[in-house]
């Protein structure tokens, strides 16, 4: 929810005017109710919020790359049934552009409304989009679905009624009757003021069956009042019957809120002289090696760096260090060798500095001192840095007689934060916001050894009188979930032992137990083959979990299960998508896979969508057939001018069913050591001198 809000924040009036297509009243590029051929700016999320007569619509749109656009969308239909009452919808768009606009040559671009929803949405179109005169675009093109509703021409084959649920129906697409459409869109001598008009094949059978809209004309004017390229407001007259209006907020993980860093500036890098002292007899002696780590650790901290070992010889300095405050790695180790040059004797020559995440020690960039000598403030100094740096893996630790080891100090740390969990995808109560206030605890033991609780309350929302009863054929592994959320004073959500450990430089291992979540408790063991310069990482989870009893934080019930899962983890090294297939059992019993891709940005903002398919059947499943959802993820350095580790998450998982359920354990490895392995570092490597 932080992330929407973030979304609210980038529309304050010091942005710049928008570039780009407005957004239509299902959330994508377009005009009113029409597409365009048009694409957004590369990585650009926008949330709009529309309505009209008996229509109400949430969407995020994503710019996936910069010829593949999606959405995702929540709609409610008033007088949807003859009794009067209502249906909420949710549903899936996508869009490709075929061809870019040219001097001469159109924009076109093939798209599919509702591809995972239960039809009513459900459109193909083929569009076309051409700025003809400046500031003034004709768009035009041909739909099916309910694009083609409206006085269509027969075509090829017949659609599938639009009662189907959550399944894709490719003997669907592009079938049954078409109709042109078109519209024109003009940019107005005021500042931001856009006038639109838009010819509509739309009947809005759905819509007008049980309720007193009425379609009188397939004609829609509207006018936008962009003031910035984050904010919109626009206002229509639909079909010649009713008004409707829509507000729109946008941000790009590519165009941050406060770009500028009010921090401290690093320290120098200190050349050494020609003449200098060269000599290793220095590190001889314990004190003097005592005396540098204890300098070290000192301007560090500053940082934000902890050291938690080192070891100093006549040529070599190695470190390991948590990074507690910097948000990219790349900074981090470039902050601590700037320090290196100016503290350590003229005899040093490599660094090796390792970055441990979460207890594990995961990569070792080895510099050598003489290279950023010769690189500092010379042009193209991040490429250069980068290209004689070596990156390997880390070891457990370091070994040998010379090696100081941080004692652990501050072994309690503790934070309350508000949560605002809301389900947008839950077709029987639509989108219901709460909130709650959540303590989380951990106690330290050894850097491998943690014990973590996590505590919940319901400030606002959740009442126990909403709680509905699953019917679920399966064990309700999930869909008994209103049950564990609704209704409490205090929630125990986690109460485990956390053991993480390293039993070979390119390998890492987890052992959890206690509460794992609110709904499950048991043991939970990984192991993750993750070498730091490779594309791909596979890992496996085997877990015995009996479920928690929902009116008793430690009670348990009878159900008990064993779950598992083969991992592979693919960075593609192509806009920063990643992918990621699970296969193995869930919580149910049932056995099947996850399909995970995800666009990853430098500065931390992560965009990823997901596709469970198991042997439960779609009838079994429930409305929605099978599991699916997304999840976004912004840093907060991204919107504030000081560094920060931390981020917002925003996860619109479909309503809870029990089918394809997977178990939710904290801080699985690859979510751990991910942001620091060669792929995550070179592509952050700028702000190494920074």
């Amino acid at each position: 929810m932080r992330v929407i809000g973030a979304l609210l924040i980038s529309a304050m009036p010091f942005a710049a005017l928008a570039e780009g297509p407005t957004y239509n009243l299902y959330g994508n590029p377009g005009l009113i109710d029409l597409p365009s051929a048009e694409m957004a700016p590369d990585g650009e999320l926008a949330v709009t919020y529309g309505q009209f007569a008996n229509s109400k619509r949430t969407s995020i749109n994503f710019q996936i790359l910069p010829r593949v656009n999606g959405s995702i969308r929540f709609a409610t239909i008033d007088d949807f049934y003859a009794d009067g009452s209502s249906e909420n919808f949710r549903s899936f768009d996508l869009r490709v552009q075929l061809l870019e606009e040219g001097d001469w040559r159109p924009g076109v671009a093939i798209g599919m409304r509702d591809i995972f929803g239960g039809g009513v949405y459900g459109a193909e179109y083929i569009a076309a989009t051409k700025e003809v005169l400046p500031g003034l675009k004709l768009t035009g093109g041909i739909g099916w679905g309910r694009l083609g509703s409206d006085n269509g021409v027969d075509g090829i084959g017949e659609r599938n009624p639009t009662d189907v649920s959550g399944q894709l129906q490719f003997d669907s697409y592009f079938q049954g009757d078409f109709a042109p459409f078109a519209g024109i869109e003009w940019a107005t001598p005021v500042d931001g003021l856009t006038l639109t008009a838009e010819y509509v094949p739309d009947a809005y059978d759905a819509e007008t069956a049980n309720s007193g809209f009425e379609r009188e004309v397939p004609v829609n004017f509207g006018i936008t009042y962009q003031p910035n390229r984050s904010v919109a407001l626009s206002g229509y007259y639909m079909y010649g019957e009713k008004a409707g209006f829509q507000l729109t907020f946008s941000a790009n993980p590519n165009r941050p809120l406060a770009p500028q860093d009010l921090g401290t500036g690093p320290a120098p890098v200190l050349a050494r002289a020609a003449d200098a002292n060269r000599g290793t007899g220095w590190a001889q002696k314990v004190e003097n090696r005592d005396t540098l780590v204890r300098a070290l650790s000192e301007v560090l901290a500053a940082e934000g760096i902890v050291i938690e070992e080192a070891r100093l010889s006549g040529d070599t300095a190695e470190l390991y260090i948590s990074n507690t405050a910097i948000q990219r790695t790349p900074k981090a180790i470039g902050r601590t060798a700037r320090i290196l040059s100016t503290a350590m004797p003229a005899s040093v020559e490599t660094f090796r500095i390792t970055t441990i995440e979460s207890g594990l020690p995961t990569t070792t960039a080895e510099i050598r001192r003489s290279d950023m000598e010769a690189q500092v403030d010379t042009p193209d100094a991040g490429l250069k840095s980068w290209q004689t740096t070596k990156l390997l893996d880390a070891r457990s630790s370091l070994e040998g007689d010379m090696v100081y080891r941080r004692p652990i100090d501050n072994r309690f740390s503790w934070s309350l934060n508000p949560r605002i969990p809301f389900s947008l995808f839950d077709p029987d109560s639509g989108v219901e916001p709460d909130f709650q206030l959540v303590f989380r605890g951990k106690f330290q033991a050894t850097r491998g050894l943690s014990f973590s609780t996590e505590v919940s309350r319901f400030a606002i929302g959740s009442d126990q009188e909403s709680v509905s009863t699953s019917t679920s054929s399966l064990p309700h592994v999930r869909s008994d979930s209103d049950l564990y959320f609704s209704g409490h004073d205090f929630e125990l959500d986690r109460l485990t032992a956390d053991y993480v450990f390293k039993p070979a430089p390119e390998l890492y291992g987890r052992v959890s137990a206690g509460y794992l979540e609110r709904m499950f408790a048991g043991i939970s063991t990984e192991l993750l083959w993750a070498p730091t310069n490779s594309d791909f990482a596979v890992g496996g989870e085997i877990n015995y979990v009996q479920q928690r009893a929902w009116d008793d934080g430690f009670a348990l019930e009878d159900y008990d299960v064993v779950t598992g899962h083969g991992s592979i983890y693919w960075d593609t090294g192509f806009y920063g998508l990643e992918a990621q297939l699970d296969v193995g059992r869930y919580l149910a019993g049932d056995w099947g896979a996850t399909a995970t891709l995800s666009r990853r940005f430098a500065n931390g903002w992560e965009v990823s969508g997901y596709v469970t398919r198991t042997e439960v059947t779609p009838s079994e499943f429930g409305e929605g057939s099978y599991a699916k959802g997304v999840l976004i993820t912004m840093p907060l350095r991204w919107g504030l001018p000081f560094e920060s580790r931390s981020e917002a998450t925003l996860d619109l998982t479909e309503f809870d069913r029990d089918g394809g359920a997977r178990l939710r354990v904290a801080g699985r490895l690859h979510e751990r050591i991910r942001n620091t392995d060669g792929n995550s570092l070179e592509g952050q490597w700028g702000a190494f001198w920074q």
